[in-house]
């Protein structure tokens, strides 16, 4: 009962007045909703279709009314975004903490702008304050929406940063600082309900602080763990270095010996041809010298298509992988055919886990396999980037629930966890897709890197 007389008293305040009924119940909750839509639109890339902003609209009346309703409409709004505008294809996460963000931003700026401006206005008319308010509420509106969106715009290179870095691998972190932007609204509904007893110079003061802390919690989240990763990074690819100069010194060392048994092949060739035994060179070519240029054919092309990819990380990993299997007799192909470089909005340590996970699996499955083969291939098309890792399994058909939430496990409890692992690393990335495939033996599994 409290919510109608509340609407009740808010009514009977317009005495029959239907322009001001016409512009509080219609028009500025539909400027308040455009506007801070297409401010979320601007920092998210989710357009809002008109009729979801005409529906949604009538949430903003709750904003005089309740506090309670005006946290659970943000809450709601953001579920809608996420099942009907973005289909869950967006975690609600990112969607919940881009949207508070932008109505928190909203809501500093009406702290601030508002009350100041009535409070200048008075001073030269008070009189007409109450129809100032009244009627004048629409234009100030836009003008904070303008200012809201300007200051977003301004931050949004930080914000995107923080979105990268904190919202998609640190929820937990996210929630804690929608909590702290939803806690004004306790301070707005104090203050104009007169709960809070203070004068509008320390309401406004209080808005100010909520968008200076603001602005620093971002930032300083943003880049603390954005260099975390960087050093991370850094480390990783010092790491990958130093093996991929390992696996190079071992070929050399393996080149050398090679060029000695060589030499020892050539002198006991020389022997069996100048004492004429034909079988004895028959048997040394058969044994010896077809399989030595084979090993050699299979290290040229490894080396010569990993050459193409870019990123020394991904290049030592994809080594690393290819000599394991080959160790373990696993037939391997591998399909690098022009310079590629990973696309930029993907972390590398992200990147190297997932290759990583991906490669173990199909190793470990082939091995167990009647044709033991793996297939690597990492290319470009059009705006997308792929990465194809295939295996040859030991059942005709593999169960792809196994790949795509179950996490049974094909063979291992390692392997279920790998799998685990990988879903945790793509829920980070709506921009990758992993698709899964099986037949005739055959598991392919599919990265596919939306640019």
């Amino acid at each position: 009962m409290s919510l109608i007389n509340t609407l009740s008293t808010i009514l009977a305040s317009f005495n029959g007045n239907y322009v001001g009924i016409f512009l509080s119940f219609i028009l500025q909750p539909l400027i308040a909703a455009f506007g801070t839509y297409k401010i979320f639109n601007f920092l998210t890339n989710i357009r809002i279709p008109w009729w979801f902003l005409i529906l949604t609209s009538f949430f903003y009346l709750f904003v005089p009314v309740s506090l309670a309703l005006v946290i659970l409409a943000t809450f709601i709004i953001a579920l809608l975004i996420y099942f009907i505008v973005a289909r869950c294809h967006i975690s609600f996460t990112y969607i919940a903490s881009n949207f508070i963000f932008v109505m928190a931003i909203y809501e500093f700026t009406m702290a601030i702008l508002g009350p100041t401006v009535t409070a200048i206005y008075g001073t030269f008319s008070p009189s007409t304050v109450i129809a100032f308010n009244n009627y004048g509420a629409d234009v100030i509106i836009i003008i904070e929406l303008l200012l809201a969106y300007l200051f977003i715009k301004k931050f949004k290179g930080s914000f995107d940063r923080y979105s990268t870095m904190v919202i998609r691998q640190r929820p937990l972190l996210a929630w804690l600082f929608n909590l702290f932007l939803l806690s004004f609204n306790v301070f707005r509904f104090a203050f104009h309900n007169q709960f809070l007893h203070i004068n509008t110079f320390m309401f406004v003061c209080i808005g100010i602080l909520y968008y200076l802390l603001t602005v620093a919690f971002v930032k300083l989240a943003a880049n603390y763990f954005y260099y975390c990763g960087l050093a991370l990074s850094q480390a990783t690819e010092l790491t990958n270095l130093q093996t991929y100069t390992s696996h190079i010194e071992e070929m050399y060392d393996d080149l050398r010996r090679f060029r000695h048994d060589y030499k020892n092949l050539l002198l006991s060739l020389n022997d069996a041809v100048h004492d004429g035994t034909i079988e004895e060179v028959r048997q040394i070519f058969d044994h010896v010298v077809l399989p030595t240029n084979s090993n050699v054919e299979i290290w040229t092309a490894v080396l010569g298509h990993l050459a193409n990819i870019k990123d020394l990380e991904i290049k030592s990993l994809a080594y690393s992988k290819v000599m394991a299997a080959m160790d373990k007799q696993i037939d391997v192909t591998i399909e690098v055919v022009e310079p590629i470089t990973l696309v930029k909005a993907i972390n590398i340590t992200d990147a190297l886990r997932m290759i990583s996970i991906l490669f173990d699996n199909a190793i470990n499955a082939a091995a167990q396999s009647e044709e033991k083969k793996i297939s690597f291939s990492y290319f470009n098309k059009e705006q997308e980037q792929l990465i194809v890792i295939g295996n040859s399994t030991k059942d005709e058909h593999v169960d792809l629930n196994q790949l795509n939430g179950h996490f049974t496990g094909l063979t291992t409890n390692r392997h279920s966890l790998g799998l685990r692992n990988l879903r945790m690393i793509l829920n980070k990335y709506p921009l990758i897709a992993h698709n899964t495939k099986s037949a005739n033996h055959w598991l392919e599994q599919v990265l596919i890197i939306h640019r």
